[in-house]
């Protein structure tokens, strides 16, 4: 059986662990008292993941990788198999922090200045590992008083903190896999989520199945589709969507169910009802002005 996280942590996660859930991250003080048989798990966000007490085992494709007591991994979304190890201390504990892209893009935005003078090759690693370190243990340390009194974690701590753990992983980064991941995302976001919307805006596609391809949740797809277009992604797509019906009606020999299928409309009707609120008259006499 495969487990989907952080979905699981919403619907079935054990008494043990502590969960917040804020504006689509998720935070897990995880804690287990038995060793655990090998997980298949699918990550459906990045998740940042930190040593307690413990090990924990991942296996991906490239190899096989151990996180130690105090340490930290950054794994991509994707697929790996984990273990849990409980050592002398009888107990398995980590932090799990799982988010989108956007937290990383807003973060990279904002620092990124401070180290886009690397030499920027392609990260193809599924994961990177972070040793420990006097401030990151500090950090995770710091992390723990906010899981023992729940109303701590507000959404503007949060940003706050989550700030200061990439900044600690930057820091951290002495081979700049992590910065050159950064700034491989940055480019790749640029560039995909116009570009993908510009080629793609006639798809019979909800806004949830955009959001889910660009590998967001749709609060922050929202969120950065606005940046890059200025408008909501449900007026940006009617708009596009009208564009393409006035030119097929104006150039083709289509009928009006034809251009309503072809421009994403899954109903002819609406199509019509939506192609009279631009024009004020039906697409079937708009196309009559242009027929010979």
């Amino acid at each position: 059986m495969t487990i989907t996280i952080p979905t699981y942590f919403h619907e079935s996660s054990p008494k043990n662990d502590i969960v917040h859930y804020i504006d689509g991250n998720t935070i897990v003080l995880l804690n287990r008292k038995n060793e655990t048989e090998r997980s298949r798990i699918n990550l459906t966000q990045h998740l940042i993941a930190f040593g307690i007490e413990g090990e924990k085992y991942f296996h991906s494709l490239e190899d096989d990788t151990v996180l130690y007591k105090n340490e930290a991994i950054f794994l991509k979304k994707g697929l790996f198999l984990t273990t849990e190890k409980v050592l002398e201390s009888n107990n398995y504990k980590s932090i799990l922090f799982f988010f989108d892209d956007n937290l990383l893009l807003d973060f990279f935005n904002r620092n990124g200045k401070y180290f886009m003078n690397l030499n920027s090759k392609k990260v193809s690693e599924s994961y990177f590992k972070f040793k420990h370190g006097s401030n990151l243990e500090a950090y995770i340390n710091s992390l723990l008083p906010y899981f023992e009194n729940e109303s701590l974690l507000t959404e503007p701590l949060f940003k706050v903190k989550f700030e200061e753990l990439l900044l600690n992983l930057v820091l951290s980064d002495k081979e700049h896999i992590f910065k050159n991941f950064l700034i491989n995302l940055n480019k790749k976001n640029s560039y995909s989520l116009s570009e993908f919307m510009k080629n793609n805006f006639t798809r019979n596609l909800r806004i949830q199945d955009f959001a889910y391809l660009n590998g967001m949740s749709v609060s922050s797809f929202k969120r950065n589709f606005e940046k890059a277009f200025y408008l909501t992604p449900a007026k940006w797509l009617k708009e596009k969507r009208i564009e393409k019906a006035e030119f097929l009606l104006q150039a083709s020999d289509k009928n009006v169910s034809e251009v309503a299928m072809e421009v994403g409309f899954e109903n002819p009707s609406h199509f019509i009802q939506v192609f009279k609120s631009y024009y004020g008259v039906t697409p079937k006499k708009y196309q009559k002005k242009f027929s010979y």
